[in-house]
């Protein structure tokens, strides 16, 4: 079994585990001149070797040709996950964001997640400046130098929507304003996440 196939494997064994997962999930990883996706039909819960579909790009068609698109605009990313957490869901559905309400999202997310409609254009150009984003009606697409940066995405971002409609409920909104969490992603990106991003970038790759 190759590193990315393990790999794969092994966050969407995490991703149910950490319970942010649902119907059409898929996540991939770009190696070399490969992607290697989920199997989009096969809930992540039961993903075995067989499941884990390697292609070359121009083969992609559907939600692997999505993935292929993001990885052209996103030249400096190698995993993406298309993830429904439930606490997702619902702000996707209602089209609007999730602004910054916590540090870990400042720090992984930036200063908010926006939600854009369901269409390879509107994703793609979403994606261009940022690392993720809330599809309308179709959860959430994360993105990574690594699956390990994907993935803790999808867990940040699905701790900020709970706590954004906790907050919301409770109309006790506590933002961290625009200066803040803009500085606060930038460092994070540049200082203290470059080096592990780099090794484990060595890890998860063939």
């Amino acid at each position: 079994m190759d590193n990315s196939v393990r790999t794969i494997l092994e966050y969407a064994k995490e991703l149910v585990k950490q319970k942010v997962t649902g119907a059409g999930d898929c996540i991939s990883i770009k190696s070399g001149d490969c992607l290697y996706f989920s199997d989009k039909d096969v809930p992540l819960s039961e993903l075995t070797e067989k499941n884990v579909i390697k292609m070359k790009p121009e083969e992609a068609t559907g939600e692997y040709a999505l993935h292929k698109k993001i990885y052209d605009a996103k030249e400096d990313i190698s995993a993406i996950c298309h993830c429904h957490p439930a606490w997702v869901a619902p702000i996707a559905e209602c089209g609007i964001k999730i602004p910054s309400v916590a540090d870990d999202m400042t720090q992984i997310v930036g200063r908010d997640c926006k939600t854009c409609k369901n269409d390879e254009k509107a994703i793609v150009k979403n994606l261009r400046k940022r690392n993720s984003t809330l599809v309308k009606g179709d959860g959430c697409i994360t993105t990574g130098r690594t699956m390990n940066e994907a993935s803790t995405c999808v867990l940040v971002l699905d701790k900020a929507a709970h706590c954004y409609v906790g907050s919301a409920v409770l109309k006790k909104n506590a933002l961290i304003n625009f200066f803040e969490a803009t500085l606060m992603n930038v460092v994070y990106k540049m200082k203290y996440s470059k080096k592990n991003q780099e090794n484990l970038q060595n890890e998860e790759g063939n």
